[in-house]
């Protein structure tokens, strides 16, 4: 019988990415609150027989009195993934960095993926205009015999299967644009929040002690010769 190596529970109104809610307008329904969904998740797992499974806390994790929090509720551990994704040793481009780190919770939107889940990410020019869009791409959708690009990187499609709900662009277009550093074409996923450090861009050395250290606050703060302007990336 296969058991499960761990948990992660991946709060949707925090997280970036392609999120686990049914539609856009339930991301931040409270049932997925961690306050709720770790200590029911550990009774779930308690009653199957299997308690010692680690539950692993996502999502708007920003300091160390974060961490506690979740371990107070039960958690085992925490992912953090837009944090990391901005230090020096992150081997993403110096653009998408730079995008992921000036955008603040204005600069972001929440939408329904091609994959047909929620998502969060910033607002691009090619995002901003392609929800513009979306309505009339919406309407004109209709299933293709095959993927316009012969790739087939979803299951499911909005794009190829004509899905008029779903989003209406090629994912793997705009990813990889983004890998490429392409600020107005690519599609750049972000977590919710404030960065530990602001806009700046440090080590992972730097992060993993504001991590680790009792007291740092939400977000660290910077001597005033420290702190960069935003580069304008995104207006």
């Amino acid at each position: 019988k296969r058991m499960p190596d761990a948990v992660v529970l991946e709060h949707p109104a925090l997280a970036g990415g392609h999120l686990g809610a049914a539609t856009v307008a339930d991301l931040a329904d409270p049932r997925f609150d961690f306050e709720r969904c770790i200590p029911e998740t550990i009774a779930v797992l308690r009653a199957a027989g299997i308690e010692s499974t680690p539950v692993i806390a996502a999502g708007g994790v920003r300091s160390w009195a974060d961490i506690r929090r979740l371990q107070d509720l039960g958690a085992s551990a925490v992912q953090l993934g837009t944090p990391f994704a901005v230090t020096h040793e992150a081997d993403a481009h110096a653009a998408f960095k730079t995008v992921l780190a000036d955008a603040r919770d204005e600069d972001m939107v929440e939408f329904t993926s091609v994959a047909g889940l929620p998502a969060r990410a910033v607002l691009t020019p090619w995002l901003r205009t392609y929800l513009q869009a979306l309505p009339r791409l919406q309407d004109v959708a209709h299933a293709k015999p095959r993927c316009t690009e012969i790739f087939d990187c979803l299951v499911q499609c909005g794009l190829r299967d004509g899905r008029q709900t779903w989003g209406q662009f090629c994912i793997d277009h705009q990813l990889a644009a983004a890998l490429r550093g392409d600020v107005r074409r690519g599609l750049f996923f972000r977590g919710k929040g404030a960065l530990p450090f602001g806009n700046e861009i440090r080590g992972v050395r730097d992060l993993l002690r504001h991590l680790l250290t009792p007291g740092s606050p939400g977000v660290a703060r910077l001597d005033p010769g420290q702190h960069m302007p935003g580069r304008g990336f995104l207006r």
